[in-house]
């Protein structure tokens, strides 16, 4: 009977064994899945293109406040560089400032120093420029079409940090007969914050980690092999240059 006993209970035990080690593996290969690597989840693609959204509402918007301000003559243009600089600070009031009042989510392109980065528009003039001195009409900025459903989440081979790309960017000014490619990048930072990264309004310091892969590469076909190293290294301390303008990145 006794013996009956012990092998009921050893029967029982190695079930239970057997139980547990099949719950480890489960949740070693759910640990293991791609998706539960993934740093952008849905929620964040459908923030970015909210943001993207905003983003060519705001640059409309800006368009015509100065337009309108050149015409009340509110805009007083000196020169070149003074009307850049009164187009680029009302940049910060329509469009970094109402970002960041819209998004708590979202980094609005702050630089290292905390200063906003800048955008870029053409300007409009219906005179040509004389002895270097340009009457303004106002300005035009660009408007970008992005197809949502394409995106990547490309995850660095050489720097620990992961970027969302939308890949199908259009964009052009009013003006322009010709529409351009491009791509749009965000980063996430350890706050779980977005950052616009790369986008075709915007002057900043850009991230695009797949580029920057495959440059860092490169080095290794390009160089002498005794100069791979020392390439690298300086390559290395260039992006560390940029990633400064930025929080620390996932």
């Amino acid at each position: 009977m006794k013996k009956y006993l012990y092998l009921l209970t050893l029967f029982i035990a190695i079930l239970v064994l057997g139980a547990c080690n099949s719950d480890a593996e489960n949740k070693g290969d759910a640990e293991q899945s791609p998706e539960n690597n993934k740093v952008f989840n849905d929620e964040d693609i459908t923030l970015a293109e909210e943001v993207l959204i905003f983003l060519n509402e705001r640059m409309a918007e800006l368009e015509e406040k100065v337009n309108k301000s050149v015409q009340n003559e509110e805009i007083v243009i000196e020169d070149e560089a003074s009307f850049n600089t009164q187009v680029q600070e009302l940049a910060d009031e329509i469009v970094f400032k109402k970002l960041a009042e819209e998004f708590d989510e979202v980094i609005a392109f702050e630089g290292a120093a905390g200063e906003n980065e800048n955008i870029y528009f053409n300007k409009t003039s219906s005179e040509p420029c004389s002895l270097g001195h340009c009457e303004y009409d106002g300005i035009e900025t660009m408007q970008v079409d992005v197809n949502a459903s394409g995106t990547e989440e490309y995850k660095s081979s050489h720097f620990s940090m992961t970027e969302l790309i939308f890949e199908e960017a259009k964009y052009r000014y009013e003006s322009g007969e010709e529409e351009h490619s491009s791509e749009i990048h965000f980063v996430k930072s350890k706050e779980d914050k977005l950052v616009l990264a790369q986008h075709p309004v915007l002057d900043i310091q850009s991230i695009n980690l797949k580029e920057i892969d495959k440059e860092y590469d490169e080095i290794q076909s390009s160089v002498p092999e005794s100069e791979v190293e020392a390439e690298q290294e300086a390559f290395r301390t260039d992006v560390e240059e940029t990633l400064a303008y930025y929080p620390e990145l996932q």
